[in-house]
């Protein structure tokens, strides 16, 4: 009698925690105060196409540079990446336009230092440099300097003395007369102790068939644009503003052999809006960073002579990079530009 009392008061006892919760399962953890998501899952998200703004026309450095780097992001940022091309005013408009979108993480431009040439000018409705944050470095490219095939120079000391011996006769031909080929070129001849004329191109067909055609002593272009016409005797390198030779081109010499401290190059980054937010400019440099070390973009790097000096540079390290060439381009401008 007594087992069966204990055991009725058993199951008794059973009924009452199942009916007062005692044995249900614990409940998932509420939200932190605020709506604040877990830190495994803090960071900006990409949940929409991204856009790069390329502000010069299509087939040049800048616009071939930012596709190959679109593609190779496309893959590891998650969404769709598209170019946009918006040329005009040597940059001007494509950098209005950019102005013109939303500061929230989803559009960007590409920019080389030519902008802040252009920026000093007053050319545009905003101050570019204090209006963008630079976010990462993609390349740094070289200048040279090419002659005609029949020039009667072969390297750069050759260059100054016939110019030295025929003053007026060489000119050399540039895309924009306050760009940076312009400057490097007007560096280069003024510490070489001669002057050089410039004359001004719409664009680099038009100077290289001038060049080709004999009617100008001298042109600026990028290592990937001259190999195949120097190597085919079209035109003859006779300098490149680099501190050692170029892999592709190992038989120009470079203004650093001559004793020449000239080394302006287009270097080529991303830019946002001032005001987008700091974690989707983060999250853009981390899924750059990866799309910058993958085979895609570092063949297209080894294929464009772009190898040559240091490429990439996340955001953390773009801007001190960035701040020297803000110095470096007004020290220049205000020597050749306002003088």
């Amino acid at each position: 009698m007594k087992k069966r009392l204990a055991l009725i008061l058993s199951l008794a006892m059973v009924a009452v925690l199942a009916f007062t919760g005692c044995s249900k399962p614990a409940e998932p953890a509420a939200p932190a105060a605020g709506g604040e998501t877990p830190a495994a899952t803090e960071g900006f998200v990409f949940e929409r196409k991204i856009e790069l703004v390329c502000p010069w026309g299509s087939g040049g450095g800048a616009d071939t540079t930012l596709r190959a780097f679109a593609s190779a992001l496309e893959k590891e940022i998650g969404v769709p990446v598209v170019v946009n091309n918006v040329e005009g005013g040597g940059g001007v408009q494509g950098s209005e336009y950019l102005q013109k979108q939303p500061a929230d993480g989803y559009s960007y431009q590409i920019g080389t230092q030519s902008l802040l040439v252009v920026n000093l000018q007053k050319l545009m409705s905003f101050d570019w440099a204090a209006e963008t944050v630079p976010v990462v470095k993609l390349v740094h490219d070289t200048n040279i300097i090419v002659a005609a095939k029949d020039a009667p120079f072969n390297n750069l000391k050759e260059l100054v003395e016939y110019a030295k011996a025929n003053p007026g006769t060489v000119k050399a031909g540039v895309l924009t007369i306050t760009g940076v080929d312009a400057l490097m070129v007007a560096q280069t001849f003024e510490l070489a102790g001669v002057e050089i004329p410039l004359v001004a191109f719409n664009n680099g067909a038009e100077l290289n068939a001038a060049i080709l055609g004999g009617h100008i002593s001298l042109a600026v272009a990028g290592p990937a644009e001259t190999k195949g016409l120097i190597e085919s005797g079209d035109m003859k390198g006779i300098v490149a503003g680099a501190e050692n030779r170029l892999s592709i081109l190992p038989d120009v010499e470079t203004t650093t052999e001559n004793g020449i401290d000239s080394l302006l190059g287009p270097m080529r980054g991303i830019f946002a809006k001032k005001g987008t937010p700091e974690e989707a400019i983060k999250a853009f440099s981390e899924a750059a960073t990866r799309a910058a070390a993958s085979q895609e973009f570092q063949d297209f790097l080894k294929n464009n002579a772009l190898d040559q000096r240091p490429a990439f540079a996340p955001y953390d390290e773009f801007q001190g990079i960035w701040a020297e060439q803000v110095t470096t381009v007004q020290g220049l401008y205000d020597k050749y530009v306002a003088k």
